[in-house]
């Protein structure tokens, strides 16, 4: 009933055409269940040549870079990335050697025959022959008793995002076994998966990535001798039903997201491909109009992506790059409003990147991208640094540039020799951050030199999805001179672990306060990816001086408890003294008893006890930073073992301290993080007086 209501409104939203469209496609799809075996999807040659009005496949329109300046990009990157070439081989001799690490697989032997349909981390193995709708329908195999299965695995494998590197090599190398190896593997992935048959059909998404990695991969091979005419005209047929697949089976909804918008560059890329045929115009059609659609609903006006993660922010944002430069390759132009946009959407990337460079990974981490350009077999999936590079190119920002630190080969892939020669051009200049608010994304930035802390204030949006959300309200992430201390412990697993999906992106397992063992938003009983909006915040005050910020907002998460109880959470950034005071405030109605949890995630490293509730770190190099209550009455404090996941599929050990108290409301915890000079628990005994002040002017400032 529940799953028929949603249903209901996703349709009630739709505009007219779209409904209509949609539910033809849902007929068609339904009826071609039962005779798909004896029919199958499949495209002549006489019908593929008259689908492309015979077009000749040798002219291919525009694309990021020129298949003619062979030696001048090789040239290229033996000067401005010379560790690449040997890094790019190896990584293709290993991809040859049929040879992965995915998804935190760690490095696996696939055997001589590639099986698409095996996620060979847990062994189990969707069946080839099944309708695709049937297949999509079991891909949280966790739900199957016994069964600790992850879709992502053959759904990553056959995104081909490896195809580039193969690539890459074949373009620095001239070795025609890189060739080879691209061409048994399409054939290969062709003959195992007939169209609507098996899992690598179920999502739309991937069949969009698929085909964009496929162009990728042709340019780069498209003068090779062993791309014989068979198997071009093979090649671009698969390629042509994977547009017509896209086109019937987009994944819009009231509640839509990246899956939707990754259908809509898949499109584009089609449709520029095959731009002189009748299909090919209605992809780039609704492509380009559906790009701008999105743009307008997807991404805040303050420029970030609306899904609440800031890997997904990455995602998105490689997305609309990608799409966008391709179109501009191709005589498409934007609206200045849209261009606006993904400025704006690279700014945010530089604001929430850490001093260091590497990004927060509040929400869902799954190391989703559109194109692995380089570094295919170790990129660092903290790093979006080169969307900074790519933003300081088109928008001719120093500021972009100087956050970048250099042109990154992910950039020169997107935009050339033209690209490298701008980026040099821009003037150097000092980058000096200060804090920055994103009040419609939901995010707050402290920055002071060294000192970093963005806290998250994810808002309760009806027409966003909720599924990469955690419960994650009033946290933060905090880094402070050359390290992150505390962080967001990242999301490690979907399907294959349902125990540990939950335990990633609940409340307990970010930095702010869990109240009698109650999620912030609800869990969906109905799926791992999904979620109540049972907390809304309110930012009561937003404040940044030259001494220091203030930030006080509240969430009512717990409002709909028994006896309900409102979190309140100011933080006081002290920038000349370094520290933070954050106080907590839970209220309510008394005569209550309360359990109030306070977490604090600590990146992996040692942790000593100063005292029974003072903690401090222990690291030998570099800085440390201390934590110390200023209340103290009723509140225990214990060291718990966590984990840390910097990639999906990973997880490390890491420390969690955890204050508790047992309470009536009112309550409050008041805790000051020290940086820099770590100070004596003495002499903050001794400031206390004035550390409270910081908190008085708080509540009058």
């Amino acid at each position: 009933m529940k799953d028929l209501i949603r249903k209901f409104n996703t349709a009630r939203n739709m505009p007219p055409s779209i409904l209509v469209e949609t539910l033809a496609n849902l007929v068609k799809r339904k009826v071609r269940r039962y005779y798909i075996k004896i029919f199958p999807v499949t495209l002549s040659d006489k019908q593929f040549f008259k689908a492309i009005n015979h077009k000749n496949l040798e002219e291919l329109p525009p694309f990021f870079f020129d298949p003619d300046d062979r030696e001048k990009i090789v040239e290229t990157i033996k000067k401005e990335y010379p560790a690449s070439i040997k890094q790019t081989i190896n990584d293709a001799d290993e991809i040859c050697n049929h040879l992965f690490d995915l998804l935190g697989s760690g490095k696996t032997e696939l055997g001589k025959e590639i099986d698409w349909h095996l996620d060979f981390k847990s062994g189990f193995r969707w069946n080839p022959k099944e309708y695709y709708l049937r297949t999509g329908k079991h891909v949280d195999c966790y739900l199957k008793e016994g069964i600790y299965a992850d879709v992502k695995v053959p759904w990553e494998l056959s995104r081909c995002q490896h195809f580039v590197t193969l690539g890459k090599a074949y373009r620095y190398t001239g070795n025609e076994k890189y060739a080879r190896e691209l061409i048994s593997q399409i054939e290969s992935w062709i003959a195992h998966n007939p169209v609507e048959l098996g899992v690598n059909w179920a999502c739309t998404m991937d069949v969009a990535i698929r085909a964009v990695n496929w162009i990728w991969g042709y340019y780069f091979f498209c003068d090779s001798p062993s791309f014989v005419k068979e198997f071009k005209i093979k090649f671009f047929k698969n390629l042509f039903l994977h547009g017509r697949h896209i086109i019937n089976n987009l994944e819009f909804g009231h509640i839509r997201g990246n899956h939707y918008f990754s259908d809509i560059v898949g499109l584009i890329y089609l449709g520029i491909l095959f731009r002189e045929t009748k299909e090919g115009k209605k992809w780039l059609e609704k492509g380009l109009s559906a790009l701008k659609e999105e743009m307008e609903f997807q991404i805040y006006k303050d420029g970030v992506d609306f899904e609440g993660s800031i890997s997904y922010h990455r995602l998105v944002t490689e997305l609309f790059l990608s799409a966008t430069f391709l179109c501009i390759k191709n005589s498409i132009t934007f609206p200045q409003w849209y261009m606006n946009r993904v400025e704006k959407m690279i700014e945010f990337v530089m604001y929430y990147a850490k001093p260091d460079g590497t990004a927060p990974q509040i929400g869902d981490n799954d190391d989703g991208r559109l194109h692995i350009l380089a570094n295919y077999g170790n990129w660092n999936r903290l790093d979006h640094r080169y969307l900074l590079s790519v933003g300081a190119v088109l928008f001719k920002r120093e500021d972009f540039k100087q956050a970048a630190g250099e042109f990154h080969e992910e950039s020169f892939w997107l935009l050339g020799e033209e690209g490298l020669r701008k980026f040099k051009m821009l003037p150097d200049c000092k980058l000096s951050l200060s804090s920055k608010a994103y009040p419609q994304g939901g995010f707050y930035i402290m920055r002071h030199g060294g000192l970093y802390m963005i806290i998250a204030c994810v808002p309760a949006d009806p027409k966003a999805p909720s599924g990469h959300k955690h419960n994650s309200r009033l946290s933060f992430e905090l880094f402070a001179y050359d390290k992150s201390f505390i962080v967001d412990p990242g999301a490690y697993i979907y399907t294959a672990d349902k125990g540990m999906r939950n335990l990633f992106r609940s409340t307990k397992y970010h930095n702010t306060v869990v109240v009698d063992g109650e999620e912030q938003n609800r869990f969906d009983e109905d799926g791992l990816f999904a979620m109540n909006l049972d907390a809304s915040v309110k930012v009561n005050r937003w404040l940044v001086t030259k001494k220091y910020n203030l930030f006080d907002a509240e969430h009512n998460g717990y409002a709909r408890l028994k006896n309900p109880v409102v979190h309140r959470r100011q933080i006081y950034f002290n920038k000349e003294k370094e520290y933070w005071v954050i106080k907590d405030m839970l209220t309510g109605e008394g005569g209550y008893k309360h359990k109030f949890d306070l977490y604090f995630h600590f990146a992996p490293m040692e942790l000593k006890k100063k005292n029974e509730l003072s903690i401090e770190t222990d690291n030998k190099n570099g800085a440390n930073i201390m934590i110390v209550p200023l209340e103290t009455e009723e509140i225990s404090m214990e060291i718990e073992k966590g984990w840390v996941s910097y990639s999906y599929g990973k997880k490390v050990e890491a420390p969690i301290v955890k204050y508790s108290k047992v309470t009536e409301v009112p309550a409050e915890f008041v805790t000051v993080i020290a940086a820099g000079q770590i100070p004596s628990v003495e002499e903050i005994g001794m400031n206390m007086n004035s550390l409270r002040g910081s908190m008085k002017e708080i509540e009058v400032e």
